[in-house]
């Protein structure tokens, strides 16, 4: 393999520290979709590559070689991979798949209890809780709803009229557009690709925004939208009662507020051509590298398999064969 085959790590680099503020300048909602894809992309091809560079050390053992039947020792003298990094594959690929399975279990439960509390909450779309603290979010469900949005009479005070129509038209655009699934999917694909270590918190802000710019949308009044956010905002802050509903539901004013509502005050964001094609470039040169490593790959599964000397015993021998070479070769280093 050539030194192409390490490329997605830098594609991934690099979109880790550019792909949030790239995304931010576009509308929201293209922003998060590119953002997300790109992330996806750079994540497979990551563990592809990951797992081609494992397979250069697994593909030399002699067991592996037998029922491949192809030369291990080809492999072990003409693959540039070299075994240190080989090695860290193996690991990385293991610890990768503990953190991916331990991601996606917390957001599982998460969902479902934050789905557990909705339930007890009633069967209406909206809820609204006596309580005097400052409370306004989202909780996803699977009926036809689509979920609960629940609000504190706290928050309703604190609002006017108009300003509680922004708030509701901001939770009913996180339910319609499925907003969770979109961070619960950067989550995930930061746990499989670490280095896209800003992913969540990208998607969380993008996510919030868009539901920002539906919620103008529906309102047809920008400044009245921004007025309602930091107005929310402020008063959550000031709420020493308040405490975090979870990581799973969708809160109205929070998450980098005065962004958003600069943001809301401006224009409405145009669509950027040029950001979107350098995300889908970035993405190509990730995919681009990780066809050609296998590519590579195959090349070499094909000359080491031309260098195997066919034996006269079936597979099954062959192996036996080869494992107690094995047993021998290990029995050796451990006596020396």
């Amino acid at each position: 393999m050539r030194v192409i085959v390490y490329l997605p790590f830098v594609v991934s680099a690099l979109l880790a520290i550019a792909g949030p503020r790239l995304a931010r300048r576009m509308p929201p909602r293209t922003g998060t979709r590119l953002l997300l894809t790109a992330a996806l992309g750079c994540a497979v091809t990551v563990l592809l590559t990951l797992g081609l560079l494992a397979w250069t050390l697994i593909a030399r053992l002699p067991l592996v070689a037998a029922v491949g039947a192809w030369s291990g020792d080809h492999l072990h003298h003409h693959d540039p991979v070299p075994a240190p990094a080989a090695k860290a594959a193996c690991v990385t690929l293991a610890a990768l798949a503990c953190a991916l399975a331990f991601a996606t279990a917390r957001r599982l439960r998460a969902l479902h209890h934050v789905r557990r509390e909705a339930r007890r909450l009633g069967d209406g779309h909206l809820v609204v809780m006596d309580e005097p603290g400052i409370e306004a979010f989202a909780v996803p469900t699977r009926d036809e709803q689509g979920g609960r949005i629940v609000v504190s009479t706290g928050m309703l005070r604190t609002l006017t009229d108009d300003e509680r129509r922004v708030l509701l038209a901001h939770e009913t655009a996180h339910l319609s557009h499925r907003h969770h699934r979109h961070r619960t999917l950067a989550t995930l694909i930061a746990a499989a690709n670490p280095i896209l270590v800003t992913l969540p918190a990208a998607v969380h802000h993008l996510t919030e925004r868009w539901a920002d710019e539906d919620a103008a949308a529906t309102t047809d009044d920008r400044r009245l939208a921004a007025r309602a956010l930091a107005r929310a905002a402020l008063a959550a802050h000031e709420d020493k009662r308040r405490t975090s509903p979870g990581d799973a539901v969708l809160c109205f004013g929070e998450a980098g507020v005065g962004d958003r509502v600069r943001a809301l005050l401006a224009d409405t964001p145009r669509r950027r051509p040029a950001i979107a094609a350098l995300l889908l470039a970035l993405l190509t040169a990730a995919l681009l590298s990780t066809a050609e490593a296998g590519h590579d790959s195959a090349q070499q599964l094909d000359q080491a398999r031309d260098q195997y000397h066919a034996r006269p015993i079936g597979v099954s021998a062959a192996t036996l064969h080869e494992a107690r070479h094995l047993a021998a070769v290990v029995e050796h280093h451990l006596h020396h």
